[in-house]
């Protein structure tokens, strides 16, 4: 039985790159998270249709879990930036982990706020902790990643499906080929 993430932060051609052909994924789509229905690529460029231009991830949680699909999405993905990174830059390229089931919640949670503290470990003593990222907010890292409940996923229109397969000379702001030689899933 497969299950469903979608994820955003960066064009939405690369990410359909990083994770095709990964071991447990089975299908990935480029198309828009929890945009107004019936929405094409110009209205959720243009902020029109609201969402997110991400991907749909469907995967065996028996071979790859949810936490191994956030470390890659946020290896090539930075959780810090506002809306976007490189040169894609709005409120529909922002950071996002859109999920489906209820029981993927806290550990969706649990990855975010480690993300937050990330860099700055808790000192603890007897009665005291210092740079705990949860109590303190000069410890706490700006995360402008989010967390939402799936409402809907478009798949883009077929000339936004394989994009980088078809078009292999389009110049991206994820390093793919390193990419390449240092993940293996």
């Amino acid at each position: 039985m497969h299950k469903r993430i979608c994820l955003s932060g960066a064009d939405m051609y690369e990410l359909e790159e990083v994770f095709t052909g990964r071991r447990g994924i089975a299908s990935v789509r480029t198309g828009y998270i929890n945009a107004a229905p019936n929405a094409r690529h110009e209205d959720v460029a243009t902020g029109a249709a609201g969402g997110r231009m991400g991907v749909e991830i469907c995967y065996d949680p028996k071979k790859i879990d949810i936490s191994q699909l956030l470390d890659l999405h946020f290896a090539v993905v930075t959780p810090y930036s506002i809306d976007g990174q490189g040169y894609v830059r709005g409120a529909m390229y922002r950071a996002g982990v859109f999920y489906e089931s209820v029981e993927d919640e806290p550990q969706i949670q649990l990855y975010l706020t480690f993300l937050a503290g990330k860099g700055r470990c808790p000192a603890t003593g007897e009665h005291l902790t210092l740079n705990d990222p949860n109590s303190s907010a000069a410890a706490r890292r700006v995360l402008h990643a989010t967390m939402e409940r799936l409402t809907s996923f478009q798949a883009a229109e077929d000339e936004h499906q394989g994009y980088l397969t078809r078009h292999p000379e389009t110049e991206t702001y994820i390093d793919l080929a390193r990419l390449r030689e240092l993940v293996k899933l």
